[in-house]
């Protein structure tokens, strides 16, 4: 790519306003298809739950019908004999179900409502997933843009060293091969902040992708809301408990689920009873006023028992065992899977700590080695080889620096989603 294209990209890239870890999740939010379908889910699960309700509750049902019918009889030797006549008629029925196949609907009911809980964790990990996906792509950028920063100090320093030993050069003082070499380091690291740059382009493009902003150029990140990463002592005293992880929530609801769909499978040998109620009219004419007079009443309890159906019940109550079974180890694979998970992210933020402090180690030796490196070149107890190299020290330790401040971000954003609950986005 022509470097020039690479250097507008980057100044387009940085241009617009700035937003913090917080703007960009919330606006993820708004447009993530992830969660929109986890809380079209939940609204699914409401209505599967009302609709199972519903058949606990009475029905009562009103019919009417109005009609007006014609007969035409032969009759010999008298000819055709035609008739007409109306009929009206008006119910009401209420019907209410007492035990259906020993009381299944209710644990049907039961089951509905861990549907809505099972609905309501996944939305709950859905959100946290989105968070955690915003949160590496914007401390991506971050650690891009800071990269880009570091590489042109490097340019800075290259260059200016160039410009030294070009001086020299010119006075005789400085040899080509030093020359050469001062020439080569600027050059790299020329070519290293505009690889620097391209990554930070690439970085902000997946960040506003991330955030369903693909194609808007409006947003940037904001490098001074950044948040400091964590002490290790601070890090030692986070909480560890992990009961809260929505996938754990879920796959115990799924165990729980399965056990009462077992136990209605297992209610279908058992006889269900209802009871109803109506009231009915019938005339030939209309007369509201004198429904009390054609009118009828009845009332009833019914029971109803299969007891053959094919070894149906047997079939269903042997799929509702394998589901029990299968949720049995989706838990156990859940709990260890999540347990190993949170030790290895919390190891792993320990050890993002311990290299942060090695890097700002590291990076304070490189300061210090480069300003004694200075100084003895101007003494001329150096040669320009080993400054060069304490420059390109200093470049590492600051790239280094960035690195691991991001890493240690990210690991700890890791970490609180592991344990189920929303990572800082903010101080």
């Amino acid at each position: 790519m022509n470097p020039i294209l690479i250097v507008l990209a980057s100044a387009g890239a940085l241009a617009g306003r700035p937003v913090d870890l917080a703007g960009w999740v919330s606006m993820a939010l708004d447009g993530s298809g992830d969660v929109v379908r986890a809380e079209a889910a939940v609204e699914q699960a409401g209505a599967a739950y009302s609709g199972t309700r519903a058949a606990l509750l009475p029905q009562l049902v009103f019919s009417a019908s109005a009609g007006h019918s014609w007969s035409s009889t032969e009759i010999e030797p008298a000819g055709a004999l035609e008739t007409e006549s109306d009929r009206f008629t008006a119910g009401l029925t209420l019907s209410q179900e007492i035990l259906r196949s020993g009381g299944s609907s209710w644990l049907d009911l039961h089951s509905a409502s861990l549907g809505r809980e099972q609905a309501a964790y996944r939305l709950e990990s859905a959100v946290l997933l989105l968070q955690r996906s915003v949160a590496a792509a914007y401390y991506e950028t971050v650690g891009s843009l800071m990269l880009v920063q570091s590489s042109r100090a490097a340019l800075e320093r290259s260059g200016a060293i160039l410009s030294r030993i070009e001086m020299l050069y010119e006075l005789g003082a400085a040899r080509e091969l030093e020359l050469l070499e001062a020439r080569m380091q600027e050059s790299s690291d020329r070519l290293a902040l505009l690889r620097s740059e391209q990554s930070m382009t690439q970085s902000l493009t997946e960040l506003r992708r991330v955030s369903g902003l693909s194609g808007d150029t409006t947003f940037t990140v904001d490098t001074a809301a950044v948040l400091t990463p964590l002490s290790r002592e601070a890090i030692l005293g986070l909480p560890s408990d992990y009961s809260d992880n929505p996938d754990l929530h879920t796959a115990r609801l799924s165990l729980e689920s399965s056990e009462i769909d077992l136990s209605s499978a297992r209610r279908a040998y058992w006889p269900s009873l209802g009871a109803s109620a109506s009231w009915g009219w019938s005339d030939d004419e209309f007369e509201p006023g004198d429904a009390h007079m054609n009118d009828s009443w009845n009332v009833g309890l019914n029971l109803s028992w299969s007891i053959f159906d094919g070894w149906l019940r047997e079939s269903r109550i042997q799929s509702a065992s394998a589901g029990r079974l299968s949720s049995e180890a989706d838990v156990r694979s859940a709990e260890d899977d999540v347990a190993a998970s949170v030790r290895a992210a919390y190891d792993n933020l320990l050890a993002s700590s311990d290299n942060l402090d090695l890097a700002e180690m590291t990076l304070e030796y490189a300061r210090r080695r480069m300003d004694l490196s200075q100084l003895s070149y101007e003494l001329g107890d150096m040669a320009v080889t080993d400054l060069l190299d304490a420059q390109a020290a200093l470049s590492q330790a600051e790239a280094g620096l960035v690195t691991a401040r991001t890493s240690c971000l990210v690991a700890e954003v890791d970490y609180w989603v592991l344990l189920g609950r929303s990572p800082r986005l903010g101080e």
